[in-house]
């Protein structure tokens, strides 16, 4: 009794795959996973890592005129 060959793939895996990840806190835009981004512990929210930036910085200086 012979062994046969195990049989080579004839498709590729996708080296990228992307998903969509829902809306952005801050600008309300879609957003995916090639993008940086954050995600919230509070109702599973995410949001770009730029807005979240600069959304911070602008809470800091309001911080400091108080």
């Amino acid at each position: 009794m012979q062994m046969q060959k195990q049989k080579k793939k004839t498709w590729v895996k996708p080296t990228t795959i992307i998903i969509d990840i829902g809306k952005c806190r801050y600008c309300n835009k879609d957003m995916d996973n090639q993008e940086s981004f954050v995600a919230f512990a509070d109702n599973k929210t995410k949001a770009h890592y730029s807005c979240m930036k600069s959304d911070d910085e602008q809470r800091a200086l309001d911080k400091t005129f108080e």
